[in-house]
């Protein structure tokens, strides 16, 4: 009888680490969706334009490392654009672009507070991360009311050894709030920016190419869309010359994004 009480009080106490321990374990997981806007920086806006903006939507998988640090793993897709037409200085040079991207990303998360669900832990917290990246894009442009990809006309003269490359790395940064909804709930709302290594977000980055070598090496279409200052109203032919600012290779190129989130843990 004695060995039966001690053999079931032994069982009873391993069910409940085991059932603890996984416990504790699912408490580091989390899963979620994000929603919100992202928006681009750079020659065709040297701030931010809010009515640039664009939804962005996401899903990831955060790992709760500590009460501090967390690792997250996050798909993200949005849109960024951008118009000479937002600012008056850069009338005559009548650019624009538009680009949807997707972003595949790596973030190490810093809370602030103790964060989590044990009960010396807080229900929110700030917290910063930092990160790296890989995205893809595509610029085109909005022609008599059809879109041109831009790369494929070089409309800086770009031969193939300058051109630049659609899929690129980036440094993800920037901070949020989490906030417990419960003991499986997370609410987070972020805003992050993207360090990125190419001047060609935007398709604009250098100076202009002479016109006529232009159209020979790569047709009419590319010239257009390389000067576009004759279709400002009062111009009517094309004002640079080989060699004239076309963007500034100073001024990087940004991303950002900037969402709400929803996870289960």
């Amino acid at each position: 009888m004695m060995k039966s009480y001690f053999t079931i009080k032994y069982v009873f106490i391993f069910v409940c680490l085991f059932v603890l321990s996984n416990n504790v374990m699912a408490q580091k997981w989390e899963h979620g969706i994000a929603i919100g806007g992202s928006n681009y920086q750079g020659d065709l806006a040297k701030r931010i334009v809010l009515k640039e903006s664009h939804m962005a939507y996401g899903i990831f998988s955060r790992y709760n490392i500590s009460d501090y640090w967390s690792f997250r793993g996050a798909l993200q897709y949005g849109k960024i654009s951008g118009s000479d037409e937002n600012f008056a200085e850069y009338k005559y040079r009548n650019l624009n672009f538009q680009s949807n991207l997707w972003e595949l990303s790596g973030i190490m998360e810093f809370n602030f507070l103790p964060f989590g669900t044990n009960p010396l832990t807080n229900d929110l917290t700030s917290y910063a991360f930092f990160g790296v990246a890989g995205f893809r894009f595509n610029p085109k442009t909005l022609y008599k009311e059809e879109l041109h990809e831009l790369k494929p006309l070089r409309t800086e003269g770009q031969t193939n050894k300058s051109s630049y490359g659609l899929v690129q790395l980036a440094i993800p940064f920037g901070g949020g709030l989490k906030y417990s909804l419960s003991k499986n709930w997370v609410f987070g709302v972020e805003l992050g920016w993207r360090k990125i290594f190419t001047d060609y977000l935007d398709d604009v980055s250098t100076t202009y190419p002479d016109r006529a070598e232009q159209i020979a090496a790569r047709g009419q279409l590319s010239a257009d869309l390389s000067d576009r200052s004759w279709e400002v109203d009062g111009v009517g032919e094309p004002l640079a010359a080989k060699g004239n600012m076309r963007g500034d290779p100073n001024l990087k190129d940004w991303y950002l994004f900037s969402m709400f989130s929803l996870s289960y843990r």
